[in-house]
């Protein structure tokens, strides 16, 4: 009897060890469940790495966390522009028959006028102070105004002149067959307005027109003079070739011979 209850006694706590055995363990940790370093016939086996962690993504330095003030961001300045020059428009409003004005850089300096950093121009153009013009300021209009090419710009420095009294000193030419003249040619170059002499273009001489008629008894001499008048633009175009450009209306001339 008393085997069998050892017997009995044997088989209870056998069946209570295997029950323990067996039942299903909690759950752990990530960091319980990963596997040690253990010794194996084939050799050591070594915990796997743990996923690298993401590194954080870099802040946006326009963008502050909330509540925080942004800091501004530095901007390049940009370099300042260079004064533009001041300049008269004197001339741009003028009409010219069959031209346009190009406009230019007048400055008034020391009580002249400073035309494209190059022509100075005294006066006022005035009866009592008039334009004193030289033969340059009028020879550069050959720049630009050219018909038989189709330029037909006057430069604003010459329209300017327009409707104006300049003085101008040159060459005088009267017409041959008339002892009273109330016309006559300013010119750059001396021409006896036959054979001697150059020719003028239409650039470097100025038809005349007398307020009273000149004394021309002594035509064959050569004469440099001095006129003064009311100064107009009034191209004289043939076929596309220009014939005469400049006019002295009322004009007064002072003679040296």
């Amino acid at each position: 009897m008393r085997a069998l209850w050892i017997l009995i006694a044997l088989l209870v706590g056998g069946a209570i060890i295997l029950v323990w055995k067996t039942a299903p363990s909690p759950p752990s940790s990530g960091a319980e469940n990963a596997p040690t370093i253990s010794e194996t016939r084939g050799g050591a086996v070594a915990r796997p790495p743990s996923p690298p962690s993401a590194s954080p993504a870099p802040k946006d330095a326009s963008k502050s966390p909330p509540g925080v003030a942004a800091t501004p961001v530095p901007q390049a300045t940009p370099a300042p522009l260079a004064p533009l020059p001041s300049g008269l428009t004197i001339g741009l409003d003028k009409q010219i028959k069959g031209a346009t004005v190009r406009p230019g850089r007048l400055e008034e300096k020391d009580g002249a006028i400073v035309a494209d950093g190059k022509y100075t121009i005294k006066g006022s153009g005035t009866a009592e102070r008039p334009y004193e013009v030289s033969w340059e300021l009028l020879m550069s209009a050959s720049d630009t105004f050219i018909p038989r090419l189709g330029e037909r710009q006057i430069p604003q420095r010459i329209a300017m002149l327009d409707g104006t009294h300049i003085r101008i000193s040159g060459y005088i030419a009267f017409p041959l067959i008339v002892t009273e003249a109330s016309e006559c040619l300013v010119m750059l170059n001396q021409w006896d307005g036959c054979c001697i002499g150059v020719p003028p273009s239409p650039y470097d001489a100025i038809e005349v027109k007398l307020s009273a008629p000149a004394d021309n008894s002594r035509r064959h001499i050569v004469r440099v003079g001095t006129v003064e008048g009311i100064f107009r633009i009034d191209p004289y175009v043939v076929e596309k070739w220009l014939v005469g450009l400049y006019l002295l209306e009322s004009a007064t001339l002072d003679t040296e011979l």
